[in-house]
């Protein structure tokens, strides 16, 4: 396996490991091989129950950003819109897992209708 060197850096809610993997190493579904952290891959929503409530303080640590970002993603569509539950805005896992498959289903038809147009208008 090749030499890398970890770097440290310091997010908004917790230090993390970033390391630039080599091309060759093989990850096996999880965020997580050698005491490695990619940067990127959240596992822990997926490892939650569908019918666990996380809350947006929650769900900003997980995804390592501000609660801030979390309402932003919501504005923008990224995330479901949340409910209020003792006075916190929150989600179920599945309703957050749903919303986000959806719009990759809803990503890959438009790629999916672009390449047809563009295919069409190929000489």
């Amino acid at each position: 396996m090749a030499d890398y060197q970890p770097v440290t850096e310091t997010g908004p809610q917790r230090q993390q490991e970033v390391v630039d993997a080599p091309a060759h190493v093989e990850f096996h579904g999880d965020h997580k091989t050698d005491d490695r952290i990619i940067p990127g891959v959240v596992t822990e929503l997926g490892a939650l129950p569908h019918d666990a409530v996380v809350t947006e303080e929650s769900l900003a640590h997980l995804f390592d950003r501000h609660p801030t970002s979390v309402k932003r993603a919501v504005e923008r569509g990224e995330l479901p819109p949340p409910c209020r539950l003792f006075g916190s805005n929150s989600w179920t896992v599945g309703s957050i897992v749903k919303h986000i498959n959806t719009r990759l289903e809803e990503a890959a038809s438009e790629a999916k209708r672009l390449n047809e147009k563009v295919a069409q208008l190929r000489p």
